[in-house]
């Protein structure tokens, strides 16, 4: 995932948000030039998207834009981090012609985490899916993440706000040569083990450390109340010796120069790293893990969408664009969902071990908005745990 989680913010109704710049930029993915290289800058009539350089190549954008029926082409408004891009739309519906301001969006890229705060805030509009031809080939756990109610929550009842093109989990990644009794690590509970001692680095934010022990503990990660989950205070407690820094930006860079021994890393993060690093292992509990998508979302002040943004949500629901995802930015699309590792597009096939087995998958869960009350008990929980 390009950048989605680090930096603690509050959003509207108490929410942290988060963001989590890519370390080792070169090894996955093109840069900011790159991208630009690929597609046209802002011109009348352009389709104009939003996004951080990553999370689609330059060149799908390039075959988008080769389809006859595309009209003048793609103006892209690249960003460094979700952050600056979550800055954008709140400034864009403060100012929608503000000096200085890029021209609103068709479409900005959005951290699934980041949804339910950009709609209260009234960041974003409901997207109208009913004439996405691709929408229906996508597995239910999809359209149950983006529809929500004008409060953000997830509902049935509720409207689609946005439109997922992106998907990554959780993964525990480990140097073996640095294990003295050399058991792999299968399991969160693994990070318990007294070899470990202060050689983990963990995500730094509460939702993700405190999902993943609920994870280990069989719970799951978005209970109202984590500290009715028996046995968590402890697990944490424990957990917490193990930790030689909460850090969601360096991670890998500690892992490689021997900082750490085991560190929790998002799995297009860390595939990249794998194809380099040969001593390096990988793992995905079968208890679950945790998920985060990247979502399409229509600034508040866009107008309706044109054919040709209509084309361009369909265009990343493709079959053949998750397998050019899969080629060029070593990314997962929701075509993929529950997939095995022997049906994956090549290079997303190896190692195995990184793939989310539809059986794990089955048990892994996106981050989901909670009431203020619950966010502070999570906050709370945090606090206790790092004191």
């Amino acid at each position: 995932m390009v950048d989605q989680y680090s930096l603690l913010m509050r959003g509207a109704g108490g929410q942290m948000l988060m963001n989590r710049r890519t370390f080792l930029a070169g090894t996955g993915g093109l840069t900011l030039a790159a991208l630009a290289a690929g597609c046209q800058r802002a011109a009348s009539g352009d389709l104009r998207l939003a996004m951080v350089a990553n999370s689609v190549p330059a060149q799908l954008l390039r075959a988008f834009q080769q389809r006859p029926d595309q009209g003048s082409g793609v103006a892209v408004t690249p960003q460094e981090s979700l952050l600056e891009l979550y800055d954008l739309l709140q400034r864009w519906h403060s100012q929608p012609e503000g000096a200085g301001l890029p021209p609103v969006a068709d479409w900005v890229s959005l951290s699934d985490y980041w949804l339910a705060p950009a709609i209260r805030q009234g960041l974003v509009q409901p997207v109208n899916v009913a004439e996405l031809s691709q929408w229906s080939n996508l597995a239910a756990v999809w359209p149950d993440l983006v529809r929500r109610t004008a409060e953000g929550m997830p509902s049935a009842e509720g409207s689609i706000w946005a439109v997922p093109y992106r998907w990554s989990h959780l993964v525990l990644l480990y140097d073996p040569t640095r294990l003295t009794d050399r058991t792999e690590l299968t399991a969160w509970a693994d990070l318990l083990r007294p070899e470990l001692a202060r050689r983990v680095i963990l995500p730094d934010h509460p939702r993700l450390v405190l999902g993943l022990a609920q994870k280990a503990l069989g719970a799951s990660a978005n209970g109202e109340d984590p500290a009715a989950v028996a046995g968590l205070d402890t697990f944490l407690a424990d957990l917490h010796q193990q930790v030689r820094a909460y850090d969601s930006s360096r991670y890998l860079e500690a892992l490689i120069v021997g900082d750490a021994t085991a560190v929790v890393g998002w799995s297009d993060d860390v595939l990249p790293l794998l194809k380099q690093y040969r001593n390096l292992t990988v793992a995905v509990p079968a208890e679950g893990t945790l998920l985060s998508a990247q979502l399409w979302v229509q600034p508040e002040p866009a107008p309706p969408p044109s054919s040709q943004g209509q084309n361009w949500l369909d265009f990343c629901l493709e079959a053949d664009f998750a397998v050019q995802l899969a080629i060029f930015g070593q990314g997962m699309s929701p075509r993929l969902w529950g997939v095995g590792p022997g049906q994956l597009p090549e290079p997303l096939q190896q190692p195995s071990e990184i793939v989310l087995s539809p059986e794990a998958a089955d048990q892994s869960e996106f981050l989901l908005p909670l009431n203020a009350e619950a966010e502070d008990r999570y906050g709370s929980l945090w606090e206790t745990m790092r004191s």
